[in-house]
């Protein structure tokens, strides 16, 4: 019996007979309680036979007999389902770790002679799905790019790039201090964060918006890299799997970033120009209409810049803006707009600030402006024009209104501000 117990259908048969017999025993002991004088009853009835008996037991009886057979075949189901379960549940962690350590299965780990004969199966289709991902790993080694392959929780795969762009020799090199390379990316730049940076939250948001163009910024030897991000999501071996790959575009990227920067900065004093500006100024008034914000402009231009020019030469008119725009630049905050609107004449915009406080910004820039000193260049002042915005006001009337404030302020005996 137990040389037939290790197997499936063994186990079963013998399941069945133990009802069968615990059966028996129960109705023939049933039988003995109630009629101890050899098969004859109290009425006069005669019963040769234990089946014959069987038949004149009374409904109550049975009914107990039964439920107590139906209860034994319930309970040898539960037990014979739950061996048979913990079979399963074993091979199939058996089967997983097998494919993790790409070794063949121990049919001696097993009970039963047709899970050991499933092993012997199954060890031929491991050895050729190693075979296979071996191939597709060096297929994967070769790539320039980055590639990480993990799970919800943890980094399972990285190709040999990633190893060499962290210096490491191993993954778990990696993994011992880390759990995602998005600890690793930079968020000094708005256009290169995400969220959920810094944890696995990251890959979520990849994976939620696969038609974002994802870039990134991770820092090496105190060098920018930029990487373009891409992650898929597989299933195998019923284990969802998501593959990241990070493509280096730092040469792409920065040539595109100077493009920009030339074609929106004034080369002469590095500020914004006025194609840049106007783009600025209208999306500062959409955000006040949208969320009721105020905010100010100013404009400013060089008092007898011409003078000056014809007086000392162009060269030294350069050193002036180029010494002006740098004096505004760092006068202002980072969220405030310095642009050269054309010529001697420069632009500002002031986020979130009334006009008294916006006036009283324009008054300490000139008297700021007023008191530069350089050997290089005679002392000069400016003229300021100070408006708030109207949500009334097109884009063309707000630039006007600041413009004749200025021009008033030009007519006032220079160096000074006008608001209003």
């Amino acid at each position: 019996m137990l040389k037939k117990a290790r197997t499936l259908s063994g186990t079963v048969m013998i399941g069945i007979s133990i009802m069968i017999v615990l059966f028996i025993v129960f109705t023939g002991l049933i039988w003995l309680l109630q009629n101890l004088n050899a098969f004859h009853s109290t009425d006069g009835v005669h019963y040769d036979t234990f089946l014959n008996y069987i038949k004149y037991i009374p409904a109550p009886q049975m009914f107990i007999i039964v439920i107590f057979g139906l209860g034994l075949i319930g309970i040898s189901a539960k037990l014979i389902s739950i061996q048979l379960k913990r079979n399963f549940n074993r091979f199939q962690q058996e089967f997983y770790n097998a494919l993790e350590k790409k070794e063949p299965m121990d049919p001696k780990r097993f009970h039963f002679e047709e899970f050991r004969h499933l092993c012997t199966l199954i060890n031929p289709l491991i050895e050729k799905i190693t075979f296979n991902e071996t191939q597709l790993q060096t297929i994967i080694d070769a790539q320039k790019s980055l590639i990480i392959t993990r799970t919800h929780d943890k980094i399972i795969n990285v190709n040999r790039s990633f190893l060499e762009f962290f210096n490491i020799d191993s993954l778990e090199q990696f993994t011992a201090n880390h759990t995602c390379i998005s600890e690793f990316f930079s968020d000094e730049d708005e256009e290169y964060s995400h969220p959920g940076m810094g944890s696995s939250n990251w890959v979520t948001y990849l994976l939620r918006n696969p038609l974002k163009e994802h870039k990134v910024m991770i820092y090496k030897n105190d060098e920018p890299h930029i990487f373009s991000v891409d992650a898929k999501m597989s299933s195998k071996y019923g284990i969802y799997r998501v593959v990241i790959t990070l493509t280096d575009i730092s040469t792409i990227e920065f040539e595109r970033r100077n493009l920009i920067i030339d074609a929106t900065t004034d080369p002469l004093t590095k500020v914004a120009n006025r194609l840049k500006f106007e783009t600025i100024l209208k999306q500062q008034i959409e955000l006040s209409k949208r969320y009721n914000n105020a905010f100010c402009m100013i404009m400013l231009d060089v008092d007898n810049f011409k003078k000056i020019n014809d007086t000392y030469g162009h060269p030294v008119g350069d050193k002036v803006l180029m010494t002006l725009a740098e004096t505004l630049r760092e006068s202002v905050r980072k969220s405030d707009a310095v642009a050269r609107w054309g010529g001697e004449e420069f632009a500002i915009i002031l986020p979130h600030t009334k006009l008294v406080t916006g006036e009283k910004i324009a008054e300490k820039l000139r008297k700021k402006v007023a008191a530069i000193r350089n050997e290089g260049f005679p002392s000069f002042t400016c003229s300021f024009g100070v408006s708030e915005y109207n949500k009334k006001q097109s884009p063309e009337i707000f630039l006007h209104d600041v413009d004749t404030k200025l021009y008033k302020a030009k007519n006032s005996g220079k160096n000074c501000v006008i608001s209003q």
